[in-house]
């Protein structure tokens, strides 16, 4: 298997793929600052890039941390910073592997609600994913939630990611997981897609509980013509 981060560390920033309609994640925090009652509620978005939604989520009411492996993304990212202000809520961005074993070290936690959007179907290998949300769960409160997509398995709706499974299983070793290539066929990153059971089994051995998983079909990231199952998961950490 590649290894993820090295793919990722040298991305270029500006094209990392992004889907730029999320009316999940739009509903569902929006009901969190329904709840919050005015207090600024901290949230931690995890792989987010060059900064949109980061910037996006402070403007929708959020003391917002975002971080991702990629320092060029950061650097760009930076320019969508704003100071804390008096309430504490601000937008600010690190660099910080979620990926690796070893926990990351970021300011600004706990925090009330952690994002991430299709990352876990791009970090890496079974214990990249499992170190991604094991970190996610220890920078929460306690009833703290996690809101996150992820790729579904889309052969039935699509041959193309059949033939890409099959092709690539020798290179991966795992199901479902295949190269994604620009168009000379260079290999970019791996990407894995996942079925409901799999991504429920991830989120409950990290310990999330209150777990619910909505399945879409849509179009694919990075493939606009064709069809795709797309996932958004919901968990919360235990406690008050």
């Amino acid at each position: 298997m590649r290894d993820a981060r090295d793919d990722w560390k040298r991305y270029d920033a500006h094209a990392i793929p992004s889907k730029h309609s999320t009316p999940h994640l739009d509903a569902f925090l929006r009901d969190l600052i329904h709840h919050a009652e005015g207090r600024p509620l901290a949230l931690l978005d995890v792989g987010c890039g060059t900064g949109r939604l980061s910037r996006r989520f402070f403007d929708q009411g959020f003391a917002v941390l975002g971080v991702d492996i990629n320092r060029e993304a950061i650097h760009a990212a930076q320019a969508l910073a704003m100071p804390a202000d008096a309430s504490g809520r601000g937008v600010s961005f690190e660099v910080a592997d979620f990926s690796d074993d070893a926990p990351p070290s970021i300011h600004g936690g706990p925090f009330d609600v952690v994002i991430c959007q299709l990352v876990i179907s791009i970090i890496g290998d079974v214990r990249h994913r499992a170190n991604l949300l094991r970190h996610a769960r220890a920078n929460l409160r306690p009833g703290g939630w996690l809101f996150l997509s992820a790729s579904g398995v889309s052969d039935a709706i699509n041959p193309g990611y059949a033939r890409l499974y099959a092709d690539d299983l020798p290179l991966t070793g795992e199901r479902h997981t295949y190269l994604s290539r620009n168009d000379r066929g260079e290999v970019l990153y791996a990407t894995h897609h996942f079925t409901d059971p799999e991504l429920r089994d991830l989120l409950e051995t990290a310990g999330f509980g209150e777990i619910n998983v909505t399945t879409t079909r849509e179009t694919s990231s990075r493939r606009p013509d064709e069809a795709a199952f797309f996932h958004t998961a919901i968990g919360r950490t235990t406690g008050t």
